[in-house]
């Protein structure tokens, strides 16, 4: 595998989610197909990398955005429209392990020193 170092200065967002298998997945495929066309996923701001869903009704995602506030209104809007969709939503800020390693080499320098 070949590691390549991110280019850009956005803000790269891994996310997992659980999706309520409360509901139907038909509901939910028309509420995707809205947004997609409203251009309120990915929102404003926000680059989709990667988007899966997984037959458990669980998935993840890879998003760049600039700002915070661009991707609170990428996963907000979803709860808004549909409250009660996320079983479960985890986000974190993510980086490429390439670019992460020397950060973490020289943090333990300095913890250490």
């Amino acid at each position: 595998m070949k590691l390549q170092k991110d280019s850009e200065n956005k803000m790269k967002f891994i996310s997992y989610f659980e999706l309520n298998p409360d509901f139907e997945p038909s509901e939910l495929a028309v509420l995707a197909q809205d947004f997609l066309k409203k251009k309120l996923y990915p929102a404003p701001g926000v680059e989709s990398i990667a988007w899966y869903i997984a037959p458990g009704y669980w998935g993840i995602s890879i998003s760049e955005a600039e700002k915070v506030e661009d991707i609170m209104n990428n996963v907000n809007a979803w709860r808004i429209a549909k409250p009660g969709i996320f079983k479960s939503y985890k986000i974190e800020p993510a980086m490429q392990a390439v670019e992460l390693l020397p950060l973490v080499v020289q943090l333990a320098k300095k913890v250490r020193d």
